[in-house]
């Protein structure tokens, strides 16, 4: 396939990138960095900014699909998540192309339930901006006619692949730990399969959260605070 991803110099980007090239898949990768992607003849780099749409229309172009792992980055609107994912929902409707993959976070919409407490307080309080830029982007992907799947992933680790994780949309499952190797290998199986066509699935494990897993969260809540 040929894809088009947002958001590639991220964890989880690098995990989807590596997995998708060795698949031999071909990707166009927007940055504002091209030295952070890594040298490899299956990767394009756009290098642009995901606010300016030029860039994002030249990333979209030509591909089969699109997978957005945006974040908040340094030196951005506390916004950039939504603004961005609309620009990137204006590319593809231009170019008339229609899968799209999202990844967004466990905690929005109907999947707070499945969350801990302590993750419940951050999301309202120290993550309000986040969590709000993040909820307008899935409005704006559920409401763009486009077949979209909305992925709702647990605690982000740096873990390996595992293979050993559940998804589904039927609000059981709760936000164990899982790597960011395992949620790019369901991205890509989702995306591969068009599997989840208008649905917002979380994929997570069984797994019991430790102490170290509450030290790696409270890093990573420390890390979207600065900006990273």
């Amino acid at each position: 396939m040929k894809l088009a991803v947002f958001g590639a110099t991220g964890g989880t980007g690098r995990e989807l990138t590596a997995q998708a090239t060795t698949a031999n898949h071909t990707i166009k990768a927007l940055t504002r960095n091209p030295a952070k992607l890594p040298s490899n003849s299956l990767i394009t780099p756009i290098e642009g900014d995901i606010l300016d749409l030029n860039p994002v229309e030249a990333t979209v172009d030509g591909s089969d699909a699109v997978i957005c792992l945006l974040g908040r980055t340094a030196n951005n609107p506390v916004d950039v998540v939504s603004r961005g994912t609309a620009n990137i929902i204006e590319a593809m409707q231009a170019h008339d192309i229609s899968r799209l993959v999202v990844l967004t976070s466990m905690g929005l919409g109907s999947s707070v339930q499945q969350i801990p407490w302590y993750v419940r307080i951050a999301n309202v309080t120290v993550l309000q901006d986040l969590m709000t830029d993040k909820a307008r982007q899935e409005e704006l992907v559920a409401g763009s006619g486009l077949d979209w799947t909305i992925v709702r992933p647990g605690g982000l680790t740096n873990g390996p692949r595992t293979d050993d994780y559940v998804h589904g949309v039927d609000g059981d499952a709760t936000a164990g730990p899982i790597s960011r190797a395992d949620v790019a290998d369901f991205l890509l199986q989702v995306t591969e399969s068009k599997t989840y066509l208008q649905d917002m699935p979380v994929v997570t494990t069984n797994q019991s959260i430790d102490t170290g897993f509450l030290l790696e969260q409270i890093t990573a809540v420390a890390h979207r605070l600065r900006g990273g």
